[in-house]
């Protein structure tokens, strides 16, 4: 099964392949030849020392090819042409290597960046909850080093293979015309390889799974680690990081020293049965050059030939562990291309979005809970509306976008602007939903590169007025470089409220009818808070505004405020109207009035 999968990633590739297979065995076949040039060399020495000697073995050239030898008055003359012809062969030979090493790189890379491209690809449709519970430095290591093990099997191992093969039966059919005894030997040794290397590769594939396993744990750990720098700092928390790499480090290690345990004993054992080999076919031939059985010329022939029939099994245990490290590759690369799709379930209609939004007796649990987050919700929505959502941590709030994403599915019914959520294909609704989250990423790009990255054609002007809505424009025009300012990689250059303001930006320029802030205002203080509430509502796109927040001042405008208290809907009303009736609501705005009260004291007496 594996290898049928391994077999798939070679199509659109059947031509290169052909033309890499013919080279690769022309290659190892025709080097069979060069050993019959010395042994033509030695044997017109021997002919020319000793004309009486009539029983030389004839050499396995072609016809046409001796010919030319003989064509030589001299023996000078002879030795002449004999050294120009391997010298013009080998020179050919050197090219179609060329070609062959050339073609085989081109294939290699042309499949991996189609496959690195199928990974990637796939890994963006796939679910919410799979990116949820996924490591990222695991899912790194297979679009990178699982990719390169996969593809360098199936193309450079496996036109080794064919070499090795090849290299086989052209010293088989070399030695068959020297002498067939040694042949025959050579060949003995055969089934003892191809029994030790099956038992070889039965062992190192569970050993190199973890391996696997082990560097990817510890890639994820050092991935989380550098991601997270600036928390490890801020806690003094290096040692314990240090500790927790050093024990992944120390788990992998193991691993790798277990591993080239076996290898070593395999290795070994192959290196000692194959020099044992050899020196008992060198012994043999001596026997037979003293006995009269080989002549001298075939006794360098056949020990230079010797080395196609030994050193090519000598390194079937290499092949193995590439082979094997593929198998594993190749598995953990289809875990991920048999999870299925997102877009396997998915609605057909692509209707206009306004921003009419309807919950009806919505409910909503994870698949490991047997509990429901969200029990019977129910609330209305008007197109241009701005709602806030208010309640304690883990209540539901956000999964209420989530389901309005489409990230997870459903019971009960959602309708934007009368259709169906379900029949709405899902590209479709979060194309029309701009979502600022209370931790946005921002690209290592400049300021200005990420704002307009959600509408590449923005004009400057655009631009701009989407940054003075965010309250953002005095803070880029403290930066040095402005708008071309360098962002660090995940906005690490930037303040928190800078970043929420710079994501709100370009949102804003994007323009979509659905406008979603899930806790996006909590990094800036209440007065730019204020000034980017007053700026959504006086802008000239009107979109539905969705608020997730836990400042009551950040709510008390909105047009509804719907409270979530423990998966339900407690109250739904604008803030005068949930101010006076005894609930959460009226117990958060208790406390954080008071504060409201001071601040709007403190700014009356600033003017």
């Amino acid at each position: 099964m594996k290898f049928l999968s391994l077999w798939k990633l070679t199509k659109g590739h059947l031509l290169g392949y052909i033309v890499l297979l013919f080279l690769t065995i022309f290659h190892r076949f025709s080097y069979s030849y060069v050993p019959l040039f010395t042994q033509y060399l030695i044997r017109t020495l021997y002919i020319h020392f000793d004309p009486l000697n009539n029983q030389m073995q004839a050499v396995n050239i072609p016809t046409f090819v001796s010919d030319f030898f003989e064509s030589g008055e001299t023996v000078l003359q002879i030795i002449l042409y004999v050294a120009l012809t391997l010298i013009f062969f080998q020179a050919f030979r050197y090219l179609m290597m060329y070609f062959e090493v050339y073609l085989r790189g081109r294939i290699q890379e042309s499949i991996a960046k189609n496959l690195r491209v199928k990974l990637y690809n796939h890994i963006q449709n796939l679910s919410y909850k799979f990116h949820n519970n996924a490591d990222s430095g695991d899912l790194i290591q297979r679009v990178t080093s699982d990719v390169e093990t996969t593809t360098g099997f199936i193309v450079v191992q496996l036109m080794q293979l064919v070499g090795l093969v090849a290299s086989l039966l052209s010293g088989v059919f070399q030695m068959y015309y020297i002498n067939q005894t040694i042949m025959w030997i050579c060949l003995a040794v055969i089934p003892l390889y191809a029994v030790s290397s099956l038992f070889y590769f039965m062992k190192i594939e569970k050993i190199f799974e973890k391996v696997e396993k082990d560097e990817s744990a510890m890639m994820t750990v050092i991935q989380e680690n550098v991601s997270a720098n600036k928390v490890v700092k801020a806690f003094a928390n290096e040692p314990y990081e240090i500790d927790k790499m050093e024990v992944k480090n120390q788990e992998y290690t193991k691993s790798n020293i277990r591993a080239n345990k076996v290898v070593a004993i395999y290795w070994g054992s192959m290196d000692f049965v194959s020099m044992t080999q050899y020196a008992l076919i060198t012994i043999l031939c001596i026997v037979y050059v003293r006995e009269g059985v080989m002549d001298g010329p075939s006794f360098v022939a056949a020990m230079m030939l010797l080395g196609l029939l030994v050193w090519p099994i000598r390194g079937l245990g290499r092949l193995i562990n590439e082979f094997t490290k593929a198998f594993v590759a190749i598995g953990r690369i289809n875990h991920i291309l048999e999870q299925p799709s997102e877009f396997l379930v998915d609605g057909t209609q692509t209707p206009d979005i306004l921003g009419h939004i309807i919950f009806d007796k919505v409910s909503f649990r994870f698949d490991d809970d047997k509990d429901y987050l969200l029990k019977d919700i129910s609330f209305e929505i008007k197109a241009g509306q701005t709602v806030a959502f208010i309640g304690k941590t883990g209540s539901g709030k956000s999964t209420i976008i989530n389901l309005l994403m489409r990230m997870y599915d459903y019971e009960g019914s959602i309708t934007v602007d009368g259709v169906e959520l379900r029949d709405i294909k899902k590209q479709h609704i979060r194309q029309s939903i701009g979502a600022v989250l209370q931790d946005p990423f921002l690209y290592s790009r400049t300021v200005y590169e990420n704002i307009a990255i959600t509408n590449r054609n923005a004009k400057e002007e655009e631009i701009k007025e989407a940054a003075n809505i965010a309250a953002l424009e005095k803070d880029i025009h403290t930066f040095q470089k402005g708008y071309d300012t360098l962002v660090g990689e995940k906005g690490t250059t930037l303040s928190g409220g800078q970043k929420q303001r710079v994501a709100i930006a370009r949102v804003l320029i994007s323009e979509k009818p659905i406008l979603v802030f899930d806790d996006a205002l909590s990094a800036v203080d209440n007065k730019t808070d204020m000034m980017i509430r007053k700026a959504l509502n006086e802008k000239t796109f009107r979109s539905t505004n969705i608020i997730i927040t836990h400042r009551i001042t950040t709510a008390k405008e909105a047009d509804a405020i719907i409270v979530i208290n423990q998966g339900k809907i407690e109250a739904i009303g604008t803030h005068h109207d949930l101010a006076s009736v005894p609930g959460l609501y009226q117990s958060l705005w208790g406390i954080q009035g008071k504060l409201e009260e001071e601040f709007l004291e403190l700014v009356k007496e600033a003017i």
